[in-house]
């Protein structure tokens, strides 16, 4: 459970695949993740190079693909707020802020994962 100042993450989710045990982490698994972490950094950068106006289509694709991928391993808040930019339901100008936004959580969730499964090796 999150306390109130951090993003919503599930972490039923996470120990489904990670496992109970935070320090004994199955190495394939945990490059797994770093594989996630390293291209969700990717897959943000790409998002906010596009314009929702012009490729509303690539846009939403995008953004539904790394929502999929980061809900699989418990990033809540962050999936909530690639939701809005995937189906658009945000006011027009808000593209870069929700995209910042979803970035912000996506790194606060991460730290949060790194400090309770030390054995992911995450930086």
């Amino acid at each position: 459970m999150s306390t109130p100042n951090e993003p919503a993450f599930d972490w039923s989710q996470a120990a489904s695949l990670l496992g109970d045990d935070p320090n004994a982490v199955e190495p394939d698994m945990a490059a797994i993740v770093k594989e996630l972490v390293d291209g969700a950094k990717l897959q943000f950068e790409e998002l906010k190079g596009k314009d929702p106006v012009a490729e509303p289509k690539v846009v939403s694709s995008l953004a539904h693909a790394l929502r999929g991928c980061l809900l699989n391993f418990g990033f809540t808040q962050v999936g909530l707020i690639l939701l809005e930019v995937e189906k658009a339901t945000y006011p027009p100008g808000e593209y870069q802020n929700r995209l910042n936004a979803a970035e912000a959580d996506f790194l606060t969730s991460k730290k949060l994962l790194m400090e309770r499964y030390p054995s992911l090796g995450l930086a």
